[in-house]
């Protein structure tokens, strides 16, 4: 069966015109609002005699009060075992010296307090909130849980089985070991590129918990929120009464080592084998702590470039290419160091394009002015969202304590809308140029190495790795031991022999075939009829839904061996000629493998290697009018794949075809599956029936 490569690119542009017709017209876009008006609350700072640090932020729209205590230290204080700090938190609640985590968990639920606590990489937090009238037991409960922590052994044997039974999920999604890889890349050597793992959980203690709460929960090590209908006169003395005889103690001092920077381009790739038929793909590049003043400008730069459905790196990946579902970018600014990432799943064979789109939007931010109304938008939209914020308590009482964290000027939020809206095109630019380096970059993939690796290394060196960050060998090669035309032979043989092939001089395949594209699946039939030496008519019918309902449609292709047509979906019949005819004649030579020698064509093994958990040998078979690639399995000698290139209103798409499920026919081993796949579609044929030396009508060989 050859492979059906008219089809997939006539369905690509039929979907892509629908898709088209149906996005919003981005030509003309909507004349930003006037800008919105907001008001940062005022806060009181003062400081308790142990040092906890203290902002009361009065609100009396409703009778409800929220504390947070925020400690400056976070994970990246676990030392050799990952994930102390967080499960410190998540089992402060659960018992303590007076109440076992049931009694605890009642007492709240009884009153509808809400209590909980959490760890991050640059602090920790103990938060809970209530009814005003409730305050007194909301503060009894969390300080309980602060001071008198038990950190029950049955409690952490319980957490521990939980988290081990998620770490088991990992190596099989792609894009927590993106996650993962992402840190390890971008943080090297600093405690931000630490990740839990399940001989960190084995290791973890009880005593280990209770030593880091001890030396890491002290009040001069915090910050406490208190947001809601108090005042500051009433509320003090209520702090003071259960923070007030809180022991201090001696304050972490980091001294870890900074992360190196990414400098030139490096590509990193984990292999999650051939059942991935998504990469998850990552371009990372150095970027900014949370503390620069230039946070704000990166931050609307990248809301530009991929900040969701509005973003460059959306409307080119996805729209424009249709390599993906969506695409984003995002500014990881901690406290200490920063990255930025550009993010997507894509289809494996669209992996090093989707690579090679990011880039170019990386260097058309730096190089290109961004329209005024563009940048309206996206600064319309992250002045709506922070006043959006400022109806959560919890969100104010983190951006206030953010100020102390981060060392943020003190009017840093009440001037945010203003910064935001002051915003130039100059200013994005700015940036772009600083901190978007396309040259420093790091290329980070998930998904199957043996399709992946070899188009990603025009990139740069590939460095691979295990799901646990492991430095691992690259895909397995071997010398080449067989030349092109003894190759072809055992090709030959495997199929069936020369004669047995000789005495078969048509075949009429049909198959029914499932096509993904733009998103959709859509299911139909194909029938091929191919005639010695070179006469093929093939039909593929298929059901696809247009938005206004389910239409037929149809790719029809003619070859008589001396002229061809084809007819495209919804489109009449066009004679094929010129250049392409030749390809087409050529292409279409039946029983291809026979006449290699006959026809002269060149033959070239150009390596051994695994592909698809495969060993097979890449074969480059120069014709007179174009070159094909094949993969030959080098235990079968079965065709396993081919690839072949053609130029589209979308620029070059290549197709890569797999055959498997091969069963003899009439004496001749032929393939019952075949899948092909480029950047946009994905086409499985699964085959009903082979049928040979028929009784043909020559005349469905000539255009209609």
């Amino acid at each position: 069966m050859k492979p059906i490569r008219h089809f997939m690119l006539a369905l690509l542009l039929v979907l892509a015109g629908k898709q088209a017709a149906a996005q919003i017209d981005r030509s003309t876009p909507p004349a930003p609002g006037p800008a919105p008006t907001v008001s940062f609350p005022e806060f009181h700072e003062t400081q308790l005699d142990n040092g906890l640090k203290v902002f009361v932020i009065s609100n009396h729209a409703q009778p409800v009060v929220t504390f947070r205590l925020l400690f400056r230290t976070g994970s990246e204080y676990d030392g050799e075992k990952s994930g102390i700090a967080e499960f410190t938190t998540d089992l402060l609640t659960s018992g303590t010296t007076s109440r076992s985590s049931l009694e605890f968990a009642q007492e709240a639920d009884f009153l509808g307090l809400s209590l909980g606590a959490g760890a991050a990489d640059d602090q920790m937090s103990v938060s809970g909130s209530g009814l005003k009238k409730h305050m007194d037991k909301l503060l009894a409960l969390m300080t309980d849980a602060l001071y008198n922590a038990s950190f029950p052994q049955d409690e952490l044997d319980k957490l521990k089985k939980q988290t081990l039974s998620g770490l088991k999920t990992i190596h099989k999604d792609p894009d927590a070991v993106m996650g993962r890889l992402q840190i390890t890349v971008g943080y090297n050597v600093h405690p931000y590129a630490a990740f839990q793992t399940a001989e960190d959980v084995e290791a973890i203690t009880r005593q280990d918990l209770v030593s880091f709460h001890r030396n890491y929960f002290i009040p001069n090590n915090a910050s406490l929120a208190v947001v809601g209908d108090v005042t500051v006169e009433e509320i003090l003395p209520v702090l003071q009464r259960y923070f007030g005889d809180w022991k201090t103690g001696r304050v972490p001092q980091s001294n870890f080592p900074a992360p190196k920077p990414i400098e030139g381009r490096s590509v990193h790739l984990v292999d999650l084998g051939k059942t991935q038929s998504q990469t998850a793909v990552t371009v990372s590049t150095t970027a900014i702590e949370r503390s620069n003043p230039d946070y704000i400008a990166f931050s609307m730069m990248n809301s530009i470039l991929g900040g969701g459905f509005s973003g460059r790196l959306f409307a080119n990946l996805r729209e424009k290419h249709a390599f993906t579902y969506g695409a984003y970018s995002s500014v990881e600014a901690r406290k200490n160091a920063g990255l930025w990432n550009a993010a997507a799943s894509v289809r494996r064979i669209a992996t090093d394009s989707a690579f090679a789109q990011i880039i170019l939007e990386m260097e058309r931010m730096r190089s290109e002015t961004v329209e005024s109304s563009e940048l309206d938008m996206h600064k319309q939209y992250a002045s709506g969202r922070f006043l959006l914020g400022l109806e959560n308590p919890s969100t104010i009482a983190t951006m206030v304590q953010n100020i102390d964290l981060y060392n943020l000027p003190k009017d840093y939020y009440r001037t945010y809308v203003q910064n935001v809206m002051a915003m130039t095109p100059a200013d994005i630019q700015r940036v772009a140029k600083k901190y978007l380096a396309p040259n420093d970059i790091a290329l980070l993939a998930v998904g199957d190495a043996s399709v992946i690796a070899e188009p990603l290394a025009q990139f740069g060196e590939v460095s691979m790795y295990d799901a646990d960050m492991q430095p691992v060998a690259d895909a397995q090669t071997f010398e080449v031991d067989i030349d092109g035309p003894t190759l072809i032979g055992k090709v030959v043989e495997a199929m069936g022999g020369r004669e047995t092939l000789e005495n078969i001089e048509s075949r009429i395949t049909e198959a029914n075939v499932t096509i993904t594209a733009m998103g959709g699946e859509s299911e139909g039939v194909l029938k091929t009829i191919e005639m010695a030496p070179n006469k093929k008519h093939q039909l593929i019918t298929i059901a696809v839904d247009m938005g206004g309902g389910m239409q037929m449609l149809e790719i029809e292709e003619w070859c008589d061996g001396k002229t061809a047509a084809e007819r495209q979906p919804m489109s009449p019949a066009q004679d094929i000629t010129g250049e392409d005819l030749d390809k087409t004649l050529e292409s279409n030579l039946f029983n291809e493998m026979l006449h290699v020698a006959e026809r002269g064509y060149g033959v070239t093994v150009k390596e051994k290697k695994t592909m698809d958990g495969r060993t097979v040998y890449s074969v480059e078979i120069a014709k007179k009018h174009s070159t094909d690639e094949i993969f030959v399995d080098a235990e079968t000698f079965l065709l396993h794949g081919k690839t072949e290139t053609a130029d589209t209103a979308h620029g070059p798409i290549t197709n890569v075809t797999r055959f498997s499920d091969y069963r003899e026919v009439d004496g001749v081993m032929l393939p019952f599956t075949i899948t092909q796949e480029n950047p946009a579609t994905n086409l499985t044929a699964t085959v009903t029936s082979y049928k040979h030396n028929v009784d043909i009508d020559e005349s469905v060989f000539s255009r209609k």
